[in-house]
């Protein structure tokens, strides 16, 4: 990932510790964001952000989304069991966070227990 705002404005944000590293153009001056979540040094040593669209659900019809969602709940979505096992999996990979996205990720009546679930096993979660 190229970070245009810090290339040209040297203008850090929460989420670059995530992306960078610490050593590697991340902002230590929001470190405070990350306690207990490990940022990597190296590149070799960073896993990816993971955005699981954990939902195909919402109660808007954005002309920009790119989901087709809807009110319905898909035929293919995750249990609630499933998603703790995607978190296991996830997590044993140390992913450094989870972006819980959709649809509308608000209206599965789980996420907040998903995302405690995540946070326990040492993984980010963030709405997204």
């Amino acid at each position: 990932m190229i970070n245009i705002s810090r290339i040209y404005a040297d203008h850090s944000t929460t989420g670059d510790p995530l992306r960078y590293g610490k050593e590697h153009g991340g902002s230590v001056a929001h470190s405070h964001h990350f306690k207990g979540h490990a940022t990597a040094k190296a590149a070799s040593e960073r896993r990816p952000v993971v955005v699981w669209n954990i939902s195909k659900r919402c109660n808007l019809k954005c002309i920009h989304c790119y989901t087709n969602s809807d009110c319905n709940v898909a035929e293919n979505e995750l249990s609630f069991e499933e998603g703790k096992l995607l978190i296991d999996n996830l997590a044993e990979f140390k992913i450094p966070a989870l972006l819980f996205s959709g649809g509308e990720p608000l209206m599965r009546p789980d996420v907040f227990e998903l995302a405690a679930y995540a946070a326990g096993k040492g993984v980010r979660p963030v709405l997204s």
